[in-house]
């Protein structure tokens, strides 16, 4: 293999291990392992655990941010006056998630697991406060332009209320059941999910829950309060 290739493969293999076993039970040997390489092959080319981690982090988050760009783009030509629109928005967030989760392929499956590990990791845990980990930092700041995107579609609400909806919305499309389809031992057992028909509810849940809030904010008079302190 060239070392264009063996850099691909031992970053597929880790985004496997690191998925499955964490940061800190994923194997450096068994990743290489898995590629046909020594394990002198990760030193070689990424230097640490922390830097390996550090690149899956950043070619998984380049993936989904690559759909959902391109989701974003088609949004703006239906609508080239306005804008995405709030349900434009949350379908471009959710779409590359869902269609990654419901995937058979088990490097997709790998990337949406790791993904909700990042989500879920703890900022005062000692790994994440890395030098070597300051991808995490990036992804978090890289949000930012979805919640000024809803800033604009929802007047009515303050930057603060969009970045609690964000994370309502966030939690919606990085939920144990649609990742780890924890309870589809309740499910009827002729159903079958669709990436469409997920996406769609989690569009309309997300949406509801946004003019929700709205429509509270309006009853109270609370934004006018709220802006003008």
């Amino acid at each position: 293999m060239s070392k264009s290739e063996t850099i691909d493969e031992l970053l597929e293999s880790a985004i496997r291990h690191f998925a499955r076993d964490g940061y800190e039970g994923a194997s450096l040997r068994e990743i290489a392992k898995d590629v046909g390489v020594t394990l002198s092959s990760i030193d070689r080319y990424f230097g640490s655990k922390a830097e390996l981690f550090r690149s899956v982090l950043k070619k998984v988050w380049a993936e989904v941010e690559r759909d959902r760009d391109q989701l974003l783009r088609e949004a703006q030509t239906r609508n080239l006056s306005e804008g995405p629109q709030l349900d434009d928005l949350i379908y471009a967030l959710a779409r590359p998630i869902v269609e990654r989760a419901l995937s058979k392929n088990e490097s997709d499956v790998a990337r949406t697991c790791l993904l909700r590990m990042v989500r879920n990791a703890q900022p005062d845990e000692p790994r994440w406060q890395s030098p070597d980990l300051v991808e995490l930092a990036n992804v978090v700041r890289s949000l930012g332009r979805w919640i000024d995107a809803m800033v604009v579609q929802c007047p009515d609400l303050t930057r603060q209320d969009i970045v609690w909806a964000f994370s309502y919305v966030s939690g919606l499309i990085f939920s144990r059941q649609l990742i780890h389809h924890q309870y589809n031992c309740l499910f009827d057992a002729e159903w079958e999910p669709t990436v469409e028909g997920i996406t769609e509810d989690i569009v309309a849940f997300g949406c509801a829950g946004v003019q929700a809030m709205i429509k509270r904010r309006r009853q109270t008079g609370d934004v006018a309060t709220r802006r003008a302190g």
